[in-house]
Order: C-alpha cells, then structure tokens, then sequence
C-alpha cells in the first residue's frame, strides 16, 4: 500500500516510488502484510542509507542521449523486479507489496523506448535527459521528473 500523501502525486512517483519498496522493503516498514523475515539493525540502516543515497539525482543536466537513457532505465527498472522477485522468495518482501508494486514497473518497463523517448517533451523529456548519466538512478529521475506513463 503506497502512503497517503504519496498517492495524491502525479503517477510516475506511485512507480518510483513502488520500485524503491520493491527493492528495499525495510527501508520504510508500510505494508498489509509482514514480510516473515526481519533485517539485522545494521544491515537495517546500510538498506535506508542506500536508499536515501538512490533518491537523488546526481548529475543534474546531462546531455540528452535516448539509447543511453533507455538501456539505463530499462536497466534499473529489470533490476529492481529481479530484485524484488528475490526478496519476496526470501521472505523479505510481503506478497501483497510485491503484487501492487510490481505491475505499476512492468507498465513503466512497457513505455521505455527510444521512439519514445525521442518524442519526449516536458517532464518526460526530462526524465530521459536525467536517465541519460550513468549516475543517475530510475528512481530518482521518476521522483524529480514525475509523468504519465
């Protein structure tokens, strides 16, 4: 279940924001049903500092390159499934998180093309441009430039 104040944003933060969980489910502790397995205190806070660490955007204007920007979306997006996958076999990820992440990733994964990144315009284009640095995770170019997929 995504938080209340996050569900009144614009659609791409509900992917971005469900990819995170899906990757790092401890890092906020929401959700309808407890994942069985609990993380140690210390691997607890190296998971919440990666994640704080991938919600920003570190090279701010890179130049616009679509088959860069895509490989490095997709990438990240196929990851973060990969990874959820394994911490739900795991038992660190509830089912019922994984099932209302994983379609809104897949959906986004869908979208991510060079045809439509070249027709990009707005925010967008923007998210493309950020996706363009190889600094720069999926994550947190969907949170700074948030758009319908």
């Amino acid at each position: 279940m995504i938080p209340e104040s996050l569900q009144r944003r614009r659609p791409l933060r509900h992917v971005a924001f469900a990819a995170l969980c899906l990757v790092m489910p401890h890092a906020w502790g929401y959700g309808d049903e407890p994942a069985t397995r609990a993380l140690p205190a210390d691997v607890q806070a190296e998971v919440t500092a990666i994640a704080e660490h991938l919600s920003k955007v570190g090279d701010p204007s890179p130049a616009l390159t679509c088959d860069k920007a895509v490989e490095n979306a997709r990438w990240g997006v196929e990851t973060m499934l990969e990874v959820a996958g394994k911490n739900l076999r795991s038992g660190y990820l509830s089912q019922a998180d994984h099932d209302a992440a994983a379609p809104q990733l897949k959906a986004l994964l869908a979208v991510l093309t060079t045809d439509d990144c070249a027709a990009a315009t707005g925010e967008r284009r923007a998210f493309y441009q950020c996706m363009s640095s190889d600094y720069n995770h999926v994550y947190a170019c969907g949170k700074a430039h948030p758009f319908d997929p």
